[in-house]
């Protein structure tokens, strides 16, 4: 075990906001064009359920960047959850 603290770097914020980002628009855009083209919905329809999946989304998603985003030690060593 090291007792240096993790580097934030910009390698990681690119990789978490590019998973976040697939997180939320991936299920929106296949949930559109499966109510549109597949099941052959109203448009109308087929934007409500494109954008009740994206708050679906968009929840799962502030889950998991809570999950991405990186410890900080302080200085006796004990980990702290970055806010």
């Amino acid at each position: 075990m090291s007792d240096k603290p993790k580097k934030i770097t910009r390698t990681r914020i690119y990789a978490a906001s590019t998973i976040l980002s697939l997180v939320i628009s991936v299920p929106m855009i296949v949930v559109i064009l499966v109510t549109h083209y597949v099941i052959k919905t109203n448009v109308m329809i087929t934007g409500i359920a494109g954008i009740v999946t994206l708050f679906i989304a968009m929840g799962f998603a502030y889950k998991l960047s809570k999950r991405l985003s990186s410890r900080v030690q302080n200085s006796n060593g004990t980990d702290l959850e970055k806010t």
